[in-house]
């Protein structure tokens, strides 16, 4: 470690991933090297229905077909290389030990006069009600098949994109309501996985897009069909509970916007990710940032000790850590210790992911390594680097100048800030929705944001939601 006047700077190990009989710090090398987690260690075949007009789906099955083979980021040179690892195809030879099934029978195609039907509406509105409509018949339709399929593709159509989005990208949003976040709803509603592609996602040209594209969607495709991850860490350790806050906006009985609140519990027993049920007595502070209340946090302590001891036959947990992304108050803190008064170490977290004003320039052409962890230890505060320059695969798969997340323990923790760090790094590696080495933030605050921006949607009832990641991503 070296001093530079009130900051240290040192570089966290970089966590392993376990995966099938292995381990290594990278997705795609340990799932080229050792395959995925699979139930059983059997062969998975991915059964797959879609719901598209008749091109989107002729392009998903060529899609599908190229999967089947090896697929090279580079046609010109096929060495593998630590930044650079082929897709290793789908099929029962490939170390993915995964295949896809996608029968015509669950080819549910989306007609012209019904896209002549949805574009003929006056309003956005009008266009986006039919066609959410027509996606919503489907599913329920595939959800009385037996068996049932695996996942549900939704292809939109590339006229129904040019009518009901606004610019070539983004989501499709009219009226208030998010068509992604809609179909996740009526997929959930039917206990079958929903997958949205984009009419982009099926116009693959260059081999590096290619490869790409299908080891993140194969990847999301088989967490799904599985219902289970395809790594995990080694590094939670037995008795620690893990949980994340969300916030989000919400309608009360009387169609008032009112802030909510969700806790997402991420427990050892094969990495569960459980919600709580929502609260509404939110407050906030001069910068916007939304609190719970005494009361508030004393329940979502009290579910979250209560879910980890449905799982884990009655055993308290001996550690709890609670990540947020605002400063926790006096009355927060001390609804958490009522809450999980059962539990013997407690450990808060304020974490900040954008617009922490760090940056380190090293020398060289290379951006900050990952891992890299800037203390100032008079404030007690830290910035760590979940992005950068990686020599483990010689590579930064970024595009922007990377950005350290502020990470700030609260007075009351239990644990030291280089502890709490290294946790938050392995739980930068659990995203099951891509390949990339890592993302920017931990679970604890990417799996809350993605499953509330699902919640908050009209026409769903937040205590009934499934309490599975799968539905949401």
């Amino acid at each position: 470690m070296t001093e530079q006047g009130t900051f240290e700077i040192t570089r966290l190990e970089e966590p392993e991933i376990h995966f099938n009989g292995g381990s290594d710090v990278s997705p795609k090398r340990g799932l080229m090297e050792y395959g995925p987690r699979l139930k059983n260690n059997e062969h998975q075949a991915i059964n797959v229905a879609a719901i598209g007009d008749a091109e989107s789906i002729r392009l998903l099955d060529d899609l599908f077909l190229d999967w089947s083979t090896v697929i090279h980021p580079d046609l010109d040179d096929d060495k593998i290389r630590p930044w650079r690892i082929p897709f290793p195809g789908l099929n029962s030879r490939s170390n993915l030990n995964t295949s896809i099934a996608f029968p015509e029978r669950w080819r549910y195609r989306i007609l012209k006069g019904e896209i002549r039907s949805v574009q003929a509406h006056n309003t956005k509105e009008g266009k986006f009600q039919e066609f959410l409509s027509l996606v919503r018949e489907e599913i329920d339709w595939l959800s009385d098949d037996d068996p049932t399929p695996d996942v549900i593709v939704v292809c939109i159509p590339d006229g129904i994109m040019e009518e009901l989005r606004d610019g070539k990208h983004g989501d499709v949003i009219v009226g208030g309501k998010n068509l992604h976040s809609q179909i996740k709803i009526a997929g959930m509603e039917n206990s079958i996985p929903t997958q949205l592609i984009k009419p982009e996602t099926l116009n693959t040209t260059s081999p590096q897009d290619r490869a790409t594209k299908a080891w993140n969607l194969s990847l999301g495709l088989l967490y799904k069909a599985q219902r289970g991850h395809p790594w995990k860490t080694k590094k939670m350790d037995h008795g620690t509970c893990y949980a994340g806050l969300s916030f989000y906006r919400d309608k009360d009985g009387d169609g008032n916007v009112v802030r909510a609140a969700l806790a997402h519990v991420f427990a050892r027993k094969d990495y569960n990710i459980i919600q709580s049920e929502p609260l509404k007595d939110i407050s906030e502070d001069e910068n916007g940032q939304p609190h719970v209340s005494k009361k508030g946090a004393e329940n979502i302590a009290e579910q979250i000790v209560n879910y980890y001891k449905k799982r884990n036959r009655g055993s308290v947990p001996e550690r709890i850590v609670i990540h947020k992304s605002s400063p926790f108050w006096d009355e927060e803190r001390e609804g958490f210790q009522a809450g999980a008064e059962e539990v013997r170490l407690h450990d808060y977290v304020h974490i900040r992911t954008r617009g922490t004003g760090v940056r380190l320039f090293p020398d060289g052409d290379f951006p900050p390594l990952r891992g890299t962890l800037l203390s100032v230890p008079d404030d007690d505060v830290h910035y760590l680097y979940t992005t950068g320059y990686v020599p483990e695969v010689a590579t930064y798969e970024g595009s922007n100048i990377p950005e350290p997340i502020e990470i700030r323990p609260d007075v009351q923790t239990e644990s030291d800030y280089e502890t709490l760090c290294e946790e938050i790094l392995f739980l930068t590696k659990l995203d099951w929705n891509t390949s990339d080495f890592a993302v920017k933030e931990p679970i604890t605050l990417k799996v809350p944001r993605k499953v509330s921006n699902v919640i908050s949607e009209q026409g769903i009832d937040p205590v009934e939601a499934d309490k599975q990641y799968y539905y949401y991503m």
